[in-house]
């Protein structure tokens, strides 16, 4: 897969929504928490801060936890977290600040043809944290 990679993924712009299609962390960063599995996405907001999200029960529950990225170089970012909130029925309930930073590896990232007749595109990205994580945007503006 890394062959067919952009050069230099880490270092691709990142806007808006992205979500998670696939994860092998048994954690609530795959969206599970107990008997509950949510919807997972990560919304940039900058160059630098992003959120990544979970939403259960059809968003009755929010938990988002807030994080900085910094690019290393072509391949790596380092991940700093800074805190989590908990919402429940849109409202915030609780805030705590966190702590704990990685390094996550792109084995992947670049557009992918989804469906050739209808010229469907993907902003795929494969990453190792060291779990792997496939990350997903749709791509209506290529």
């Amino acid at each position: 897969l890394s062959a067919y990679s952009d050069d230099s993924p880490a270092k691709l712009p990142l806007i808006g929504d992205h979500d998670l299609i696939y994860s092998a962390s048994p954690g609530g960063s795959s969206g599970a928490f107990g008997p509950l599995t949510g919807k997972v996405t990560q919304s940039f907001l900058g160059d630098v801060k992003f959120i990544n999200r979970v939403e259960l029960l059809n968003g009755v529950v929010k938990i988002e936890l807030n994080a900085e990225r910094e690019v290393l170089d072509g391949n790596r970012i380092r991940v700093i977290f800074k805190e989590t909130a908990f919402y429940l029925f849109g409202n915030e309930v609780a805030r705590k600040e966190v702590k704990g930073s990685g390094v996550w590896k792109y084995e992947f990232g670049g557009i992918v043809d989804i469906n050739e007749n209808e010229e469907e595109k993907l902003f795929l990205r494969v990453l190792k944290t060291p779990s792997t994580f496939v990350i997903a945007q749709r791509c209506d503006f290529f």
